[in-house]
């Protein structure tokens, strides 16, 4: 059997017609790995998709415990935006005004990551405490190699283009990027939690991702964009050790649904601007 062939053996046959691998639903070791949906406020799209890779990566390593254990750890996005901004002197967003590399943002955030930690939370712990994660880039071209570490449950983040339309990005579409790709405005980044056949195993092959604007997006807060758009250069495998955590044997394992991070509060605005026409909305997406 092929390896391609491995790979599609557990992909399930949508209501469209497409064949689809994902984690959104699944458990691994019965634990759900998937971290709460984000919605991001700024132009901070890098750091909750490597926030949330992290999270995921700990999920995985937690679950793979005898017994298999639940992390429930989350990471101060807003405080791992400071730490950028501090470290380099500049605000999120002004990278492209100083003509620096389109990934400097990434490399960077990711170096912080790897060496001062990102400060987080858990019941596990009082108050804030710094937590530490590496990544392995991937510069790979091949849908099948990308395809392996999510059927691994290795979580991957990674950028693409977008336009206004990716913010319309319907339940049951798939992102395709319109524009001229050798003259990007604007990418975004994500994390990637799944793969896909469009029509059938022959089909175009696409990555399954997590956004970051709330469970409104998409499919509730997930979203689908072919393989061929995505930045191949710019594609990381997150690893990340769980801190020791105490079992109580009166506490089960058992895996649960997390709820989204966003206040309900916040939905009327988050759908004005997801609705909205302006092209003032690619502000949340990174440059």
């Amino acid at each position: 059997m092929s390896f391609l062939a491995k790979l599609q053996e557990d992909c399930q046959l949508m209501p469209n017609g497409n064949f689809e691998f994902s984690w959104i639903e699944r458990e691994y070791n019965g634990i759900n790995l998937m971290p709460k949906v984000r919605h991001q406020v700024d132009e901070s799209c890098v750091f909750q998709a490597i926030c949330a890779g992290t999270e995921m990566a700990i999920k995985r390593n937690a679950a793979l415990r005898s017994p298999p254990a639940i992390s429930d750890i989350e990471f101060n996005t807003s405080s791992f935006v400071k730490d950028y901004e501090n470290h380099t002197d500049r605000k999120i967003g002004d990278e492209s005004s100083q003509d620096l590399p389109v990934d400097v943002r990434e490399e960077t955030a990711i170096t912080l990551f790897r060496n001062n930690g990102v400060l987080a939370t858990s019941n596990d712990w009082e108050g804030e405490q710094r937590v530490k994660s590496q990544c392995l880039k991937q510069r790979l071209l091949q849908f099948d190699r990308i395809a392996d570490h999510i059927k691994n449950a290795r979580p991957v983040v990674g950028s693409f283009p977008v336009d206004r339309d990716f913010l319309r990005l319907g339940p049951d579409e798939i992102y395709e990027y319109r524009g001229n790709s050798r003259e990007v405005d604007y990418s975004h980044m994500v994390l990637f939690v799944g793969y896909g056949f469009e029509g059938g195993l022959d089909g175009k092959k696409y990555l399954i991702f997590m956004n970051s604007y709330g469970e409104e997006f998409g499919d509730r807060g997930f979203g689908r964009v072919y393989f061929a758009d995505i930045f191949r250069d710019r594609l990381y495998v997150m690893y990340a050790t769980a801190p020791r955590i105490i079992q109580d044997p009166n506490v089960s394992t058992s895996a649960h649904k997390r709820e989204p991070t966003q206040d309900h509060d916040d939905r009327p605005a988050q759908r004005l601007r997801l609705s909205g026409d302006d092209s003032s909305n690619l502000r949340d997406l990174d440059v």
